[in-house]
């Protein structure tokens, strides 16, 4: 008899067992629509990605509808001069912008943008802009670069003086001056800086030779790199 209570008891254990077994392999899986309710996993936020790059220059910033240029509207070559009209150095580079304007002139587009610097850059900007207004920019660049030394000295500046050295360019001088300290252009002036800042433009002259950004300064590293373009 024990041996038969015995028999008995392990097969209950053993049924109740297997039932479990069953009922626990039986749990439903997710249907297609629980499925596709599920919130995907989320991507890691961007700094953990490790996919940081670093963005070209928007060469479409180089040139404005507002930008004073020179040369075919088609030419090969344009070249983009940022310029501070205080600056020393850009002094120094306009005789031979000059020359290779004159060099190059069938096939090359000159294209003037300001970052100003200096303490009166803004100013002798909107007196550029207002000679340009009358159809004397060129001249008016010229002759500026060239007394630069007598209105611009670092230590006692006179811009002042700009109206007699402008004189035999018979521009209307009063309304220019008047226009310039008030800052008719300061917006179009900024807005060169502005685009200058996004470029990479961190001193000047700096030059832009078909988009590309000239590392040497001087006449003969301008002169190679615009010859590139045409051979």
């Amino acid at each position: 008899m024990k041996n038969k209570a015995f028999i008995i008891a392990i097969v209950i254990v053993g049924l109740f067992a297997g039932g479990f077994v069953v009922l626990k392999n039986m749990t439903p899986a997710p249907d297609s629509k629980s499925a596709t309710a599920t919130a995907p996993a989320q991507a890691p936020p961007a700094a953990a990605q490790n996919n940081f790059r670093v963005v070209p220059a928007d060469t479409s910033q180089l040139v404005k509808p507002h930008s004073i240029t020179k040369g075919p509207a088609n030419a090969r070559v344009t070249l983009v001069e940022y310029l501070d009209p205080e600056c020393e150095s850009c002094a120094r580079m306009n005789p031979y912008v000059k020359k290779i304007v004159k060099e190059f002139e069938k096939d090359l587009r000159v294209v003037v943008r300001y970052m100003p610097y200096h303490g009166n850059s803004k100013l002798v900007a909107n007196i550029l802009e207002g000679a340009r207004a009358e159809g004397k920019y060129w001249e008016t660049l010229d002759i500026l670069f060239e007394t630069q030394s007598q209105w611009a000295n670092h230590h006692q500046p006179r811009p002042d003086l700009i109206p007699e050295i402008l004189k035999p360019l018979g521009l209307n001088m009063k309304k220019i001056m008047a226009d310039a300290q008030a800052g008719k252009f300061d917006q179009l002036i900024m807005e060169d800086a502005e685009d200058g800042k996004n470029l990479g433009v961190n001193g000047t002259p700096t030059f832009f030779v078909n988009g590309s950004k000239l590392e040497e300064l001087g006449y003969e590293p301008l002169r190679l790199e615009i010859q590139k373009y045409l051979r």
